[in-house]
């Protein structure tokens, strides 16, 4: 019998090796044009991230090569801009007088604080914009997802008695499947790109509590475009908290705070408000003053829920009423119930290799 070698495939494997050589040049190039990019933006007042640009880029890649391509194009994007808050090569520059630079989520889970800042200049965006604008130093004070901050919680400080979580359900923070958990054994769920905390947090329920094993894919945050190459779909925000409201037919919801509740007792905290320690180290005065500002805000918010939710639904998304169903759910203490829901959260997270095993919070002024 013939001994069958490869040499008939020699030129094509070369012809393989020269074309790796060109994308990983083309890479290069495609990182040193984003990076100018990124430099004018700041430049000019902007933040560093676009995430409609990113959203349309997702969708590109993704009508080009189907689920495998949004994996990709989160990879080109991670490679060109960097991991959100690792890439700081040039970092904005921080202001050394006036009031810090406040930033806020887009969604509506932050709009007793912004309702409650009425005129105080403020950045927002999706959870995943703010985490890069806090670490990058494009704002100074902000929001940021449970999980951005255990993986830098060595750059932050939390600041005490804000934060935005729930005590059973939040309705904003969801798993959409098309049947029970157990169903979800050896297949996909595809984990909207906004989320952080939301989208570890199902992995571990799955995981620890469901006892199931999935493949996850992330994916761009539309739930009709997740779910047709997945079984189930994690999705944050108000995109989640309209499909909740007004679920689709033959969908399960499952509310990821309800389920966190349910299995270990505690509340569930989705993120926390963080001040660089550089900046705090450098200007603890105006830190304490922004953050006499925050909770005067969200003092303010609560007590007009009703007042907060007409404002919200302007957009149209939502009913008066919705929101203010919506609002009444969540939970913006940070005490002790809430910190040991934290720490129980981190072991777990370390546990998969999310976060360092000594991740914890650190306060602002060494207070809970």
């Amino acid at each position: 019998m013939a001994v069958r070698t490869d040499t008939h495939v020699t030129p094509a494997r070369s012809r393989i090796d020269d074309l790796d050589t060109k994308l990983i040049a083309l890479l290069h190039e495609r990182r040193r044009i984003s990076a100018g990019i990124q430099r004018d933006r700041l430049a000019n007042g902007g933040v560093r991230t676009d995430t409609a640009r990113e959203r349309e880029i997702f969708r590109r890649y993704r009508s080009e090569f189907g689920s495998a391509g949004t994996t990709l194009s989160s990879t080109v994007l991670e490679i060109c801009r960097g991991r959100l808050g690792a890439e700081r090569a040039h970092p904005a520059i921080e202001p050394e007088t006036g009031p810090l630079r406040l930033g806020t989520f887009s969604f509506a889970n932050c709009g007793t604080v912004r309702w409650g800042l009425a005129d105080v200049p403020t950045e927002t965006g999706t959870p995943a914009a703010m985490a890069a604008a806090l670490l990058v130093g494009e704002v100074d004070v902000a929001p940021i997802s449970l999980v951005e901050y255990l993986r830098h919680h060595d750059e932050l400080l939390a600041l005490p008695g804000l934060a935005i979580g729930s005590d059973g359900p939040v309705l904003s923070c969801q798993l959409f499947t098309r049947g029970p958990l157990e169903d979800l054994a050896g297949g996909r769920v595809a984990l909207g790109s906004t989320s952080r905390t939301a989208a570890l947090l199902a992995t571990v329920l799955l995981a620890e509590w469901a006892g199931v094993d999935v493949e996850y894919r992330v994916e761009p945050p539309v739930l009709a475009d997740m779910l047709r190459q997945a079984d189930g779909a994690v999705l944050i925000g108000d995109a989640a908290l309209a499909e909740t409201l007004h679920p689709r037919p033959g969908l399960r919801v499952h509310d990821l705070g309800a389920l966190w509740r349910d299995w270990t007792g505690l509340p569930m905290v989705f993120a926390v408000w963080a001040v660089r320690r550089s900046t705090a180290a450098r200007r603890p005065d105006d830190v304490r003053a922004a953050h006499a500002v925050l909770l005067e805000a969200a003092g303010r918010g609560a007590a007009n829920l009703a007042d907060v939710a007409e404002s919200l639904a302007h957009n149209g998304l939502f009913s008066g009423d919705e929101l203010t169903r919506y609002l009444g759910t969540l939970d913006h203490s940070l005490g002790e119930r809430q910190l040991a829901g934290i720490r129980h959260f981190a072991k777990l997270a370390a546990r998969h290799g999310d976060v360092a095993e000594d991740a914890d919070l650190t306060f602002f002024g060494g207070d809970a």
